[in-house]
């Protein structure tokens, strides 16, 4: 069990002779005339100090609760390169350390619940199956989830937004309300989601001829109490939710339909409603970490449509 306190997935001596390493190039390299340090050189950071760079660009952080902790690998360990994702899949792994990272900074946890609780999956195939990986690779994980949606704005919505073109509608004072200049029908707004954020398909409850413009939007999961809650709010033509309960929004939106109200919901799929946002993560932070690479690795849609 990797814990999130734990130093036994320390590298101290890996880290030192790193260090030394890259103090001996910089010394060689500039023995040459003319020569300037290259940043990779010079500026050598933890994990920690990644994070705390983050942080400083969120309100109130850091929270006392949250489900952003380091879910492998050390704070101290030096970055080689960092990755972001929605899911820290096996494939994601793997595709990190081929980039000769070691940072994942992933939206949703690593470990199938919300919390990373572990005591349960000391047995579990897949659950040591990626313990192993991330031990062989050392790579560190940290959760960006309740940090990145308490970003203004909201780093999920907004890389969505932008992803869409939509982003020249987003309301600061209502930020999960969206209205757009041009109504639009139910059919062609799924169109468009599908063509931007590559996804096969999307389920939808409501006339596919619906002209709408007042969007709530509600990637990933929201609980069910907070969609409906806000129909009665907002009353929008549409919610666009990552995923939801058959058996509570759905329903409340059927009914509502059959009584004579307006607002349909199109259903995503969680991983590619949040996707755009963890790519726009990476965009937001290299600028905050110059001497790194910082890339986008997307986990994808896990479903596959018969």
């Amino acid at each position: 069990m990797i814990n999130q306190n734990s130093h036994e997935t320390q590298y101290p001596r890996r880290d030192f002779l790193l260090s030394m390493t890259k103090l001996a190039s910089a010394s060689l390299f500039l023995a040459v005339p003319g020569a300037s340090l290259p940043s990779s050189l010079w500026q050598t950071l933890t994990v920690k100090q990644v994070i705390d760079l983050i942080l400083k660009d969120i309100p109130g952080a850091p929270f006392a609760k949250t489900v952003d902790q380091l879910r492998s690998g050390s704070m101290d360990q030096s970055v080689t390169g960092i990755v972001t994702t929605m899911f820290p899949t096996l494939e994601v792994i793997k595709q990190t350390a081929q980039a000769n990272a070691n940072f994942i900074i992933a939206h949703e946890t690593p470990f199938y619940n919300n919390q990373d609780e572990t005591d349960w999956l000391q047995q579990d195939d897949a659950y040591r199956h990626k313990i192993d990986l991330l031990k062989k690779y050392q790579i560190a994980i940290w959760r960006f989830h309740d940090y990145w949606h308490a970003h203004r704005p909201d780093g999920i919505i907004m890389g969505n937004l932008i992803k869409l073109g939509w982003e020249k509608y987003y309301d600061a004072n209502n930020p999960r309300l969206l209205t757009l200049p041009t109504p639009m029908t139910l059919q062609s707004i799924a169109a468009h989601l599908k063509e931007k954020l590559g996804i096969s398909t999307v389920r939808a409850v409501g006339p596919v001829d619906q002209r709408c413009s007042r969007l709530y939007l509600a990637f990933g999961y929201m609980d069910s109490r907070m969609q409906i809650g806000a129909i009665q709010e907002h009353q929008p033509d549409l919610i666009l939710s990552g995923e939801t309960r058959e058996w509570e929004t759905v329903e409340r939106v059927r009914d509502g339909l059959l009584m004579g109200q307006k607002t349909s919901l199109l259903v995503l799929s969680h991983a590619v409603s949040e996707e755009a946002g963890m790519e726009y993560a990476a965009r937001w932070l290299q600028p905050k970490v110059p001497a790194l690479k910082v890339t986008h690795i997307a986990s994808t849609n896990p479903f596959t449509y018969l």
